[in-house]
């Protein structure tokens, strides 16, 4: 709660410290920015993108001699008050790869550069993935561009379904499914669960939830960032979709160690081969599993209460914060990064691109469960308000009341009627 409430504070001053200075060297839009800049790039990266992130970084300063790029990994809960307070004292870096969830935060406070004549001469702009693009937009103006992709899916393990006397070139497509092939899982006893989930995690049950609820085509928020209103109590696919994992539950479907899971191991239960089904992302799965594994492993979008799917459009943005020293340096290491040959390497530190034409035969051949990922993304959503943190991530917060008022006592309709009222207040709180 503190951690939110120093940002929020930080964040309410930051267009005014922004303004008091301006960076030196060549102005966005002008022949000379992001060309042969010199001096030293500081990079701020969260703890889960930096994998990422230092591979570029490396390649990079090997072939770029004349601009030195520093990274520094800030922890991921930290990210957002830290960064914040750096920017309102005027001691920002001059690139910041940010959740793509957090992007509107920073550009709704004027925190970021406005980047439009110079997105807009990006060579390859329209291979860029349009969801994560949105991220980095207000008023038909752009503040950053994308960066790495990270994806939620549905993955499941085609030994168990075998063993349980399922197809295993048959996933679950709805929620029915789901119940079904959860069930015949368990039968096989010996510690072996349908389905698994982190229960004490609300940013891993935000990332693997909510696609479900998506699926649908629906959405809690309503309305544009600053001004959006919670549209909790008449979400059906939300009242589905929390009343599944409490069938999961209570049923005795999921691992018993879901109820208590903070995300730390979260995962780790699928990749020992006890779990059938599990939502997760692509690096949980695919950059902890041994190559014997990963074959019996299939992947598929999250499905909707009756069919459809869809996907958490996760992952990081870049940024270029206002009164950084070196926006022209920044921009150089952001095209450079976005280009086809640095993007195709996302799989090996556990990520995907965000660009859909890397999804060649070869890349398919090579990762082929990446690809099946890269596939989802023209389903994929992610809101986009300023009011994530406060209502998905603050431990104890709405998101996290209501699902285990949901899913652990049971109590759906008590539930939904308490994330009405706490996702409103938190999104009064957050606009105010």
């Amino acid at each position: 709660m503190r951690w939110l409430a120093a940002a929020a504070g930080a964040l309410l001053l930051v267009g005014t410290a922004c303004g008091s200075s301006k960076p030196a060297g060549p102005a966005v839009g002008s022949a000379q920015f992001g060309v042969n800049a010199t001096g030293v790039v500081h990079f701020w990266d969260r703890n889960a993108t930096a994998p990422f992130g230092t591979l570029l970084v490396k390649e990079f300063n090997a072939t770029h001699p004349h601009l030195k790029v520093e990274l520094s990994p800030i922890q991921d809960t930290q990210y957002v008050t830290k960064l914040a307070t750096a920017i309102r004292s005027g001691s920002a870096p001059d690139l910041v790869g940010i959740d793509d969830i957090n992007s509107q935060l920073f550009i709704y406070n004027k925190a970021f550069l406005d980047l439009t004549p110079e997105v807009n001469k990006l060579p390859d702009k329209d291979k860029l993935s349009l969801l994560n693009v949105n991220l980095t937009t207000e008023n038909g103006h752009y503040y950053g561009t994308p960066y790495v992709g990270d994806l939620s899916m549905l993955w499941y393990n085609k030994t168990l379904f075998k063993k349980a006397g399922l197809d295993p070139n048959k996933p679950p497509r709805n929620f029915a499914d789901i119940l079904t092939d959860s069930r015949a899982i368990s039968k096989l006893g010996n510690g072996i669960y349908g389905y698994s989930f982190a229960g004490r995690c609300e940013g891993c049950l935000g990332f693997t939830m909510m696609p479900n609820v998506w699926a649908t085509r629906t959405d809690i928020f309503a309305g544009e960032p600053g001004s959006q209103k919670a549209t909790v109590s008449s979400n059906t696919a939300l009242r589905q979709t929390l009343t599944l994992y409490h069938q999961l539950w209570s049923e005795h479907l999921a691992a018993p160690e879901s109820e208590t899971e903070t995300g730390a191991t979260w995962g780790q239960d699928f990749l020992a081969g006890k779990i059938g089904i599990f939502p997760g992302g692509y690096g949980t799965v695919a950059a902890n599993a041994s190559p014997a594994f990963l074959k019996q492993v299939g992947a598929v979008a999250l499905p909707g209460p009756d069919g459809g799917y869809s996907t958490f459009d996760g992952g990081a943005n870049f940024g270029i914060p206002r009164n950084g020293k070196n926006p022209s340096g920044a921009w150089e290491f952001i095209k450079w990064a976005l280009q086809k040959q640095q993007q195709v390497q996302a799989p090996t530190t556990g990520f995907e691109p965000i660009r859909a034409d890397v999804s060649t035969p070869a890349y398919k051949k090579r990762y082929p469960l990446n690809a099946i990922v890269l596939d989802a993304l023209a389903h994929g959503f992610a809101p986009k308000t300023i009011s994530y943190n406060v209502t998905f991530n603050q431990p104890g917060g709405p998101w996290q009341q209501m699902y285990i008022k949901a899913i652990f006592d049971g109590n759906i309709d008590g539930a939904i009627k308490q994330g009405q009222s706490g996702f409103s207040d938190a999104l009064t709180q957050a606009q105010s």
